[in-house]
């Protein structure tokens, strides 16, 4: 995964990863040295459609991006004198240039407005909005000796990831706590790891020095000083896995107990670092369980019909957009449809549109849906669509 963040040579929006052939919808632009000249040129060439807008400053930076399902409302909105002294005023001050895109419909702009904020980080989307900053994700992996850790993009190399996820600091905090439970190593890489099984290959190992104290507080099974074979080790990293994928109980009813002895003994502070634990571990068990069951959930073909009546077909593989394809007509075959649906109904592997799947779209659908539960009634399983795209009508797929 890869993500362009604080971009600075603005030369516009750019393809679109969620529409068909990665096309950009048609975009507009005003420029202004004033804040009247702008408004007259929004008033004059803007219409009330679905899209995404940016704001542009002196140095032709891109400051902010929005989307609305009513673009000529939203821009003028800006130029109203009880907002002067508010966000929108002040970024109205600081723009020389508007810039607008339209779109198919409103859940079109949503997918492209978080593409857009992740691609460019426009200066005034990221102050104070911490859902705009890049996810996080917990990985299991780091050979020799696995253990979990926290990166800002999955990497080829881990085991495993869980994610996506947006409060870094918890998922560290987390990601800590349970390594000492399953008693996995954290140190650097720098550390060589010396197992049980290869203490006639190395030093003695009562000549070894542990990177760290964890070993003596019997928080690490001591990979490094042969405190454990291989095959041990691997065995706690497949409890650490079974736990991060809901299968086992993990540490909160351990570190409950330990801040009720803490309590007791007035060791306050210690009391507090294990709350602090259990809070991050009961959100990561939450946040997990959310994003199993929107993979279960999500997972189907979205159609949705824009302005003009044409047909999109969002392809969502389990909680991620991975792609877009205009929709069969009516008892019509559509090879572009079938192209895409063939390898994901046939052999299970979603077509990855370039882009898509790298920014995460699994907590916007998880927001879309529940704001909007009545669009589920209208997802198409997947056997269903690809007998639609090969020609079948809905009566002879049912």
């Amino acid at each position: 995964m890869h993500f362009e963040w604080a971009r600075d040579s603005f030369d516009g929006f750019g393809p679109n990863p969620y529409a068909p052939g990665g096309r950009s919808g048609k975009a507009f632009r005003v420029d202004g040295a004033s804040g009247a000249t702008l408004k007259a040129g929004v008033r004059r060439s803007c219409e009330n459609r679905p899209g995404v807008y940016g704001m542009l400053d002196h140095n032709g930076r891109l400051i902010y991006v929005g989307k609305s399902i009513k673009l000529r409302t939203r821009l003028l909105s800006y130029f109203r004198r009880k907002v002067a002294r508010e966000k929108p005023g002040q970024i109205v001050r600081e723009s020389r240039s508007i810039i607008w895109e339209t779109g198919p419909s409103e859940f079109a702009s949503l997918l492209r407005e978080l593409y857009l904020i992740r691609t460019w980080r426009p200066r005034w989307n990221v102050q104070d909005r911490p859902r705009n900053v890049p996810p996080s994700y917990l990985c299991v992996g780091r050979a020799p000796a696995p253990y979990l850790y926290v990166a800002q993009g999955p990497p080829d190399s881990a085991d495993a990831t869980y994610g996506p996820f947006s409060s870094r600091g918890r998922l560290s905090l987390a990601a800590e706590a349970l390594n000492e439970y399953f008693h996995l190593r954290d140190c650097t890489q720098r550390q060589r790891m010396t197992f049980r099984d290869d203490r006639d290959l190395f030093d003695p190992p009562e000549s070894l020095r542990p990177g760290c104290l964890r070993f003596d507080l019997q928080t690490c099974s001591g990979p490094c000083v042969a405190g454990c074979s291989r095959r041990e080790y691997a065995a706690q990293v497949r409890k650490a896995k079974r736990f991060l994928d809901g299968e086992v109980e993990g540490p909160l009813a351990m570190l409950e107990q330990a801040m009720d002895r803490a309590s007791q003994e007035q060791r306050y502070e210690a009391a507090v670092r294990l709350r602090d634990r259990i809070d991050a571990v009961g959100w990561l068990i939450d946040r997990l369980a959310y994003l199993r069951e929107a993979r279960r959930r999500y997972h189907f073909v979205y159609p949705i019909t824009s302005g003009s009546g044409r047909v999109l077909w969002y392809l969502i593989d389990r909680g991620s957009v991975a792609g877009t394809v205009p929709a069969p007509r009516r008892g019509r075959p559509s090879k572009s449809a079938e192209a895409a649906l063939r390898s994901w109904f046939e052999d299970g592997t979603a077509p990855e549109t370039k882009d898509a799947t790298a920014h995460p779209t699994i907590t916007i659908l998880g927001r879309w849906f529940r704001k909007h539960p009545q669009e589920l009634k209208r997802a198409i399983d997947l056997e269903s669509a690809f007998s639609l795209a090969v020609g079948e009508t809905m009566e002879a797929v049912a």
